[in-house]
């Protein structure tokens, strides 16, 4: 079997164990399968793409100092500001299973999303208009938004 071959075997394996169990590790969403990236548009990895450049400025960013609920918190808002809503897909950072639906059940989701993926948070709106990336870097918490809609005001997360 040439390595390629074997290399996307073992793979598939291991992420389809992953894929099994993180919506069951989930808290505050109700998840609604996986997405491939042929199923989503173009745009997000091209803006993805210039949120991680060394020039790009954030839309908003919280210190490490902050405790792990205030960040959460300041995940959620930033979201509901920017447009992502209710259900929304996650980038998962698995390669067969790359992104995943969920519904927002209730508060807390970014925080379970933090414990599961990691800092670094790709988040797309179920119709496709809005991104935010939440970047970990070494002293604060960073976030960007794509401005393909109007923000939402403060405190609306329809």
């Amino acid at each position: 079997m040439p390595s390629e071959e074997l290399r996307k075997k073992l793979q598939r394996r291991k992420e389809e164990a992953e894929a099994a169990r993180l919506p069951e590790r989930l808290g505050g969403v109700r998840t609604q399968g996986y997405r491939q990236d042929g199923e989503m548009p173009d745009w997000p990895a091209r803006a993805l793409a210039e949120f991680q450049r060394t020039d790009s400025v954030p839309a908003s960013r919280i210190g490490d100092e902050a405790s792990d609920d205030e960040v959460d918190r300041w995940i959620e808002d930033f979201a509901a500001e920017a447009g992502i809503g209710a259900r929304f897909y996650v980038r998962t950072g698995m390669e067969l299973f790359p992104w995943l639906d969920c519904a927002v059940t209730g508060p807390g989701w970014a925080g379970s999303l933090r414990q599961e993926l990691g800092g670094d948070l790709v988040l797309l709106s179920h119709d496709a208009q809005a991104l935010v990336v939440i970047f970990e870097e070494e002293y604060d918490y960073q976030a960007f938004r794509h401005p393909q809609r109007a923000p939402r005001p403060p405190g609306d997360r329809s």
